[in-house]
């Protein structure tokens, strides 16, 4: 009799191990995961913007809004359960979705990337982070298609959906819509931790300061202090409301292209005979206030070393500095400023080549007597042969959102000021020409120049440089490289440069140039691999020597400025430099982050586990009610047959 009691409690565990086993692929059957793109949170001093699901995710059945009439017909939807609403791009704004939330709660929102918006759109401000700038109080309006939807808080999950699930998404919510069932529903899981505001959520340890890894780079081996310097640069980072898709192609993308090629271009010059030092200079994290170039200015000022890392002569400890050849250059040693900012869509001119291609604008926007600087870059274009550039002086007083704020900044603190001649080069005279600034579609659909025109920037650009650091200004540039550099940082990672020098491959083929976050301490870095790659590139065009030494990565290269490239260790003066707001210091008794000047831009981003989209089915509401019906007449069933049993067991075997 105990045997067999035996074998009956080993049937119900053998049961019980088979229904938990089971739940997993059950689950795997109701729902189907989507490939998406999260809206994430971030604190600011005074509150938090973004997007955050509920702590297990919302849910809800699926509503396209794709017409006036589906947007109008929303407020009447008869729908017992909750909704998940599915925009097409050209319904996704903040009008709109501030008008949806306000008259009838959505429990989430999918956005559709497979037909793009078909008017001019920008979520960011209508004057990008004045507040930071030279100009706080300007009445400029640099943005105007901005509505600021990017700064705004919203208590429910919002996710962009890639191209091919977006078809198939606008398909099922159409069928929802149109009262077919089965019907689909979607449970979007985006819970961040993160909440309240910064100095909280710091204190709580949920959030890390935005930020990352500015980069900087010098075709010397070491820079020379007797000799002006000419600092060429630009912003790296982009923005977008939903950032794995922040490819910025003409917020910064394509002159960073330029920027890239410019390297190639010069790294074949004849660099003796230059009497000036030219560092390029590429600033991380500028979209939230400039972080990259204010902290590289604060340094080359302020920075003082109290304490040498014992094991590396060029590492501070204290305070923590893990590269510090930033001090071989001087501030006073600055001549001239040149940066290149939004460069992919300057205006058709009207007038045309010899060849009869079409020329186009670039605009000056100088600084502090930059006269010789526009000549020079004037003359290399008329002395170009069919050149399809040409420039012309901004009309406007005030210089454009623009790192070159920085250093001016510092430099009117003087007295009297000490002038750096500085030159801004861009696509546009007043209001940008970009239509999606700070938007998802500002990628390489949002540039319509031509090759030509990026091969004349390039060249007509390093020859302007050469001559000014002394060099005779022969240059030739190469059309195939500024190809695969375009190719790579506006359409697809996946290039055959990624291949060359990186280790690892991106998760998502969109280049996305979002800054992310800065880390979790001072020397605890978390740095994208667009940084690292940009990094590597930089590396690579400035070499001035090599080392075949079978080197299977980095680290068996034997300095911090040198990679491994093909088993061969290539060495450059090209570095990395922290690009966190000085708002933030590090509290090592806390071993967190804490805020020291409110001045300072502050922008937290919250932690968080994951992120998901999922799809599953929704019956209808008579189906549901058979269901329950069903289920409980199956549980009333099941209670009856176990008490028989058990009654048949106890008086049989006396088991129970």
């Amino acid at each position: 009799m105990k045997k067999i009691k035996n074998y009956f409690i080993v049937f119900i565990i053998i049961v019980l191990s088979n229904v938990i086993s089971s739940q997993s692929s059950i689950e795997d059957k109701m729902y189907v995961s989507l490939n998406s793109y999260p809206c994430t949170r971030i604190m600011t001093l005074n509150g938090q913007i973004g997007c955050s699901s509920s702590h297990g995710g919302d849910s809800g059945i699926l509503y396209l809004i794709d017409s006036d009439e589906s947007y109008n017909n929303y407020f009447s939807y008869n729908q017992q359960k909750e909704v998940i609403v599915v925009f097409d791009s050209n319904y996704f704004n903040k009008t709109l979705v501030l008008e949806l939330y306000s008259k009838k709660k959505m429990n989430g929102a999918l956005v559709l990337t497979d037909i793009e918006k078909t008017y001019p759109y920008s979520p960011e401000e209508q004057y990008p982070i004045k507040q930071f700038g030279l100009y706080p109080d300007s009445k400029l309006n640099w943005n105007p298609n901005g509505d600021s939807f990017t700064y705004m808080n919203f208590p429910f999950p919002m996710f962009a959906l890639e191209l091919e699930t977006s078809v198939y998404i606008r398909n099922l919510s159409t069928m929802n819509r149109d009262g077919k069932y089965p019907a689909y529903g979607a449970e979007l899981d985006s819970f961040m931790q993160g909440a309240i505001n910064a100095e909280t959520c710091l204190r709580r340890g949920f959030c890390e300061p935005v930020g990352g890894q500015s980069i900087w780079s010098s075709f010397s081996a070491v820079i020379d202090q007797s000799k002006p310097i000419i600092l060429v640069m630009l912003p790296i980072d982009t923005t977008a409301f939903f950032r794995d898709l922040a490819t910025g192609t003409d917020q910064s993308a394509y002159a960073l292209v330029v920027l890239l090629s410019i390297l190639n271009t010069l790294q074949g010059v004849d660099k003796t005979k230059w009497d000036k030092e030219v560092i390029f200079a590429m600033w991380n994290s500028e979209r939230w206030g400039y972080v990259g170039s204010t902290n590289f200015v604060n340094d080359l000022l302020n920075f003082n070393c109290t304490s040498l890392d014992s094991n590396n002569e060029n590492s501070c400890s204290s305070p923590p500095m893990m590269d510090l050849t930033f001090e071989q250059i001087k501030f006073e040693n600055i001549y001239a400023i040149i940066e290149f900012n939004q460069l992919g869509r300057p205006v058709n001119s009207g007038k045309k080549t010899p060849n009869q291609l079409d020329i186009y604008n670039l605009v000056f926007h100088p600084n502090g007597g930059a006269n010789q600087l526009m000549n020079i870059f004037t003359q290399s274009a008329q002395s170009y042969e069919n050149s399809t550039i040409q420039f012309q002086k901004t009309t406007q007083k005030e210089l454009p959102p623009c790192s070159s704020m920085s250093f001016i900044k510092e430099i009117n603190k003087k007295s009297p000021p000490n002038f750096i001649g500085t030159l801004v080069i861009t696509d546009h005279d007043y209001q940008y020409n970009n239509p999606y600034f700070g938007y998802e579609q500002d990628n390489s659909g949002n540039i319509d120049t031509t090759t030509s025109t990026l091969f004349d920037m390039v060249q007509v650009f390093s020859k302007s440089i050469d001559l000014l650091a002394g060099g005779n200004g022969t240059v030739k540039a190469d059309a195939f490289f500024m190809r695969e550099m375009y190719s790579c940082l506006t359409q697809s990672f996946n290039c055959t440069w990624i291949i060359k020098l990186m280790t690892t491959y991106p998760y998502n083929p969109i280049p996305n140039f979002y800054s992310s976050v800065y880390g979790v301490s001072p020397v605890n870095h978390i740095t994208p691999i667009e940084t690292r790659f940009i990094y590597k590139m930089a590396t690579y065009l400035t070499q001035h020597r090599t080392n075949a030494t079978n080197c299977t990565s980095d680290n068996d290269c034997d300095t911090s400025s040198s990679i491994c490239v093909n088993k061969v260790c290539v060495y450059s003066n090209t570095h990395y430099h922290n690009a966190i707001s000085l708002a933030f210091s590090f509290d090592n008794s806390k071993s967190s982050w804490t805020i020291v000047n409110t001045s300072y831009p502050i922008f937290v981003e919250s932690n968080w586990d994951y992120t998901t989209v999922r799809l599953f089915h929704v019956g209808s509401y008579t189906n549901e009610i058979w269901f329950l019906v069903s289920g409980l007449i199956e549980l009333l069933l099941s209670v009856g047959i176990i008490f028989y049993i058990k009654k048949y067991l106890s008086k049989r075997y006396k088991l129970l």
